[in-house]
């Protein structure tokens, strides 16, 4: 794109230079009709070519419309969508945020307390989007946005490109129609690329251990009927995240508890014996 060319659809002042992604160029830009600032995304792939590139533009473009109606405090908010010389262009509140693929790059892994509570904001969020029959199709960490204060949003609602491979479920990479739970395996994948710093491997199993891990290899079941619900996962990971291991702390407390008491008992029978004897003289 020429420098000359800095409004998009004819509202949409580009700002700085653009970033690059897995699933497109990203802009900062200023909406000059509603005077705020926006995030503008020029769909990867684009333009495309032969009658292939039409059937895909025109799919994202219907379903960046559909899940334009989401309204959920962790998805990212979708505000337009539009086509400009045969390519796709969509519209979103701009987040001052890293993805999750950064802080992945930077920290390894998460602990997986924190992933618990991560995906469960996460399934929070797709499973209102469900409920609307609104599916995301390519859940992944380039498309988890986390901001310096912890808040989660996810973003990419109705965009997916196939740029994710890694977080595909399998039924999908057969080529079969993804429905909801090819999202349940998306979010189990980057989950478990969170905690384990890299995505699933059939043939590597998962280094850490604990009911997190357990759960998140349930949402990885290879038979779609096996996972659970968005809204179930959702359930599960809330329980997760507020989950504190007390068997471990309070057993030491006991035990000083049993050892305190026993030592009151035995001074006190020691005072009784000492009165007794005292009488007896």
């Amino acid at each position: 794109m020429g420098s000359k060319k800095t409004t998009l659809g004819g509202r949409y002042r580009l700002l700085g230079s653009a970033a690059h992604g897995p699933s497109g160029t990203v802009w900062r830009a200023k909406d000059e009709l509603l005077d705020r600032f926006v995030t503008v995304r020029q769909l990867s792939g684009c333009p495309f070519d032969a009658a292939h590139s039409d059937r895909v533009r025109a799919k994202v473009i219907r379903d960046a419309r559909v899940a334009i109606r989401l309204r959920h405090p962790n998805a990212i908010v979708l505000h337009d969508v539009f086509e400009l010389d045969g390519t796709p262009y969509v519209v979103t509140e701009h987040l001052a945020a890293r993805t999750l693929s950064e802080v992945l790059e930077q920290n390894g892994s998460l602990p997986p307390g924190r992933v618990a509570a991560l995906g469960a904001r996460l399934a929070s969020a797709l499973a209102a989007a469900h409920a609307d029959g609104i599916l995301h199709r390519d859940i992944s960490p380039d498309n988890v946005l986390i901001t310096d204060d912890g808040s989660v949003k996810l973003t990419g609602f109705g965009l997916s490109t196939g740029d994710s491979p890694a977080y595909l479920a399998p039924e999908t990479t057969r080529g079969a129609v993804p429905g909801f739970p090819a999202d349940v395996f998306s979010l189990g994948a980057t989950l478990y690329a969170a905690i384990e710093g890299q995505p699933p491997s059939g043939a590597v199993p998962p280094r850490t251990h604990g009911p997190v891990i357990d759960a998140v290899l349930g949402l990885l079941h290879p038979a779609p009927a096996a996972r659970p619900t968005m809204a179930q996962a959702e359930q599960l990971l809330t329980g997760l995240a507020t989950f504190r291991p007390v068997a471990r702390a309070v057993a030491p407390r006991a035990h000083v508890r049993v050892v305190v008491a026993g030592t009151v008992l035995v001074l006190v029978i020691g005072a009784v014996a000492l009165s007794r004897s005292a009488k007896s003289a």
